[in-house]
């Protein structure tokens, strides 16, 4: 099929910086692609097919709709066809970096001291510290903005008497939460 360059261009620098493509299967020429402005689904198609018969994508079909899949051949063709530096990588293969550390999944206090009463209040007092310290490390490691406390989850352990073990003391008579 013969179109454009410069819509060739546009469809080639999308699947290069995603590292996917995907076309709803209706190839009547008014529809236009939703990412690519200016290009049809049939122009987004006809070229994935190209490059799926150079072995550059993978294709998979599923509720109308493709999917396309780059390789690493096609990592390489892409990169020559858009004159990029070998250090510029589509982002279905950069690493997600931050990622929250698993004290912030569970947060739980530092036990009591033994023989010390503990009651709800001081426990609770005790977490809220420990999440402002959390809270503000994070904020200094990563200089966003710091996590609301309500968002943390709490473990069910947290208002647990401190004598207690394990969680059966959480489980009514008929043992159900």
């Amino acid at each position: 099929m013969l179109m454009p360059l410069r819509d060739l261009r546009a469809i080639y620098e999308v699947l290069f910086r995603d590292g996917v493509m995907v076309a709803k299967k209706d190839k009547r020429p008014q529809t236009k692609h939703p990412e690519i402005e200016g290009v049809s689904n049939l122009q987004v198609i006809r070229a994935m097919g190209s490059l799926k018969s150079r072995g550059c994508v993978k294709e998979t079909f599923a509720w109308r709709h493709f999917y396309w899949y780059l390789t690493n051949e096609g990592i390489v063709y892409l990169r020559d066809y858009l004159h990029l530096p070998p250090e510029i990588v589509p982002a279905s293969l950069q690493r997600v970096r931050n990622h929250p550390p698993p004290s912030a999944w569970c947060v739980v206090p530092p036990p009591l001291a033994v023989g010390e009463e503990a009651d709800r209040s001081q426990q609770q007092a005790q977490l809220v510290k420990i999440q402002h310290k959390e809270e503000t490390s994070q904020f200094r490691a990563n200089k966003q903005e710091p996590v609301p406390s309500s968002s943390l989850p709490l473990c069910p352990a947290l208002f647990s008497s401190p004598s207690s073990s394990s969680l059966f003391h959480l489980l009514d008579e008929d043992h159900t939460w």
